[in-house]
């Protein structure tokens, strides 16, 4: 972890500088729709690298105005569908065992982000969620 932390640590610097709020909530915002979904689904699933590195970045995403599901989309799609993973399961489970995981992966990747969404709005509505920073928190 001591030599991925300081390169996650620079992009994270870099993500911050290069890429607008403008930028993440046209595409990950509200307002993207099933494109922005998607769109988190696939960044998801391109990078190889362990979990740990997804979360600054997620932070970094919702801090812009990246929509809670598109988050819980992209980080649920990092730890569990990935490309390289796929053509593994592909070479030795074979054809229909991929696909089949792929295709249930992605529903309850899409499921749970939509139920995690609501369930934050919900609980932000009837005061029950966790105190955050300028809300009251210690």
């Amino acid at each position: 972890m001591i030599l991925i932390l300081p390169a996650v640590m620079v992009h994270m610097d870099l993500f911050g500088v290069f890429i607008s709020k403008d930028l993440v909530v046209r595409y990950l915002g509200k307002a993207a729709g099933l494109k922005g979904l998607l769109l988190a689904l696939l960044l998801g699933t391109l990078p190889t690298g362990p979990l740990y590195v997804a979360f600054p970045l997620a932070a970094a995403l919702k801090a812009k105005g990246a929509r809670t599901y598109a988050i819980v989309v992209f980080l649920s799609a990092w730890a569990c569908i990935k490309i390289p993973q796929e053509l593994v399961e592909f070479q030795f489970l074979g054809f229909r065992f991929m696909a089949v995981r792929l295709a249930l992966a992605v529903a309850f990747v899409l499921l749970m982000g939509l139920f995690i969404e609501k369930l934050i709005e919900w609980t932000d509505k009837r005061g029950l969620g966790v105190p955050r920073a300028g809300k009251g928190a210690i």
